[in-house]
């Protein structure tokens, strides 16, 4: 019989076939995005195919699928196939596409591992699910969680990044994210990159998870990134013209260069794409963001603006210094660092250029 999970279980020990690696057969479904996502994350995990996965993306006519799913494979002594939300999963029971998939699974080789992924909920009398279920398949279902399912979750994923707060922190993290587990993540995954280990208090949570202010914030490191640095320092002095909380802007400008040196460490051992995203158990698509900024600075310099919001945080704690006119300052600073470390490599490439050029 085919496994059944909701989403109220999205940590298991993965998805085990007959020899304890990648499910020969699997139907991974439900309404929660994020829980699905994961769980084919682990499955191609486990798959740990030599030559990859096949992938076949919407909308993807039956002949396709059908074609593919017959296939064999040709170096490998295992073949794994993904098939992501094919439209045949959302026909109704009747209904002549859903009837084709059912039929085109007996088709599978014995040596074909394949994954169906649909991202909403397949009813239990659907062919596929029953098809699935008869091929001595696993279906898997994952709800959106709510209530206690829902902190319980967030419980989990906090204390497996090592990440502690204070009382009231996991609360007001929900309050801000609802019900969307990727918000919850990546707050969560913020909130570590800042904590460095330390627990977190709760007003620290609080402008951390702001919502749209932190989101404005967090564009900052954006702009002083790319082709113009000096975006990014005018950025800074428009947050603080605005009145927004310097302490604020430290923490979170801390946390993302904690993050990025991080990724610049990992990205020179050779980690890259899908294996960084989950490395950093972020989304893909802000693993290649940061992948790409840890290319824009070298990491001796993100050290030393790391040191010196240090310096400026315990400076203006003690009453040092103007918090307005220190962190405006640093953000100008950063701007003209990087933009002569820009130039030098420029001058640099040009130098090494005009010396492979011998005279004739």
């Amino acid at each position: 019989m085919g496994a059944a999970a909701t989403g109220s279980e999205p940590r298991r020990s993965g998805p085990a076939g007959r020899d304890g690696g990648s499910a020969d057969l699997l139907l991974v479904h439900g309404d929660d995005r994020f829980l699905v996502d994961d769980e084919v994350r682990r499955w191609r995990a486990a798959a740990g195919a030599e030559m990859g996965v096949d992938v076949v993306d919407p909308p993807a006519p039956i002949e396709r699928i059908r074609a593919v799913i017959a296939e064999t494979p040709f170096i490998d002594p295992r073949r794994y196939l993904l098939i992501r939300d094919p439209p045949q999963l959302g026909g109704r029971r009747g209904d002549e596409g859903a009837r084709a998939l059912a039929t085109a699974l007996e088709l599978r080789a014995p040596t074909t591992s394949v994954c169906l992924v649909c991202h909403e909920t397949v009813p239990a009398s659907h062919p596929v699910t029953a098809a699935v279920t008869r091929l001595g398949g696993r279906v898997l279902l994952f709800r959106q969680l709510r209530g206690r399912d829902l902190r319980e979750w967030a419980d989990r994923a906090a204390a497996a990044r090592g990440l502690r707060l204070q009382p009231g922190g996991v609360e007001h993290i929900l309050r801000v994210a609802g019900s969307d587990l990727g918000i919850v993540s990546a707050e969560l995954d913020k909130l570590t990159a800042h904590a460095g280990g330390e627990i977190v208090d709760l007003e620290t949570v609080r402008l951390l998870t702001g919502g749209s202010e932190t989101l404005e914030v967090w564009a900052v490191l954006e702009r002083l990134l790319g082709p113009r640095p000096g975006l990014g320092a005018a950025a800074v002095a428009d947050l603080v013209e605005e009145g927004r909380s310097t302490q604020h802007l430290i923490a979170t400008l801390a946390g993302q260069l904690h993050e990025l040196r991080q990724v610049q460490g990992l990205v020179g051992s050779g980690t890259r794409g899908a294996r960084l995203a989950e490395r950093l158990r972020i989304p893909e698509w802000r693993a290649e963001r940061l992948a790409r900024q840890a290319g824009a600075v070298s990491p001796a310099l993100v050290e030393d603006w790391l040191r010196q919001l240090q310096r400026l945080d315990a400076a203006i704690k003690r009453g040092d210094s103007n918090d307005r006119n220190a962190l405006q300052g640093f953000a100008l600073g950063a701007a003209r660092a990087l933009t002569s470390q820009r130039r030098a490599a420029r001058a640099k490439g040009r130098d090494g250029a005009r010396a492979g050029v011998q005279p004739g």
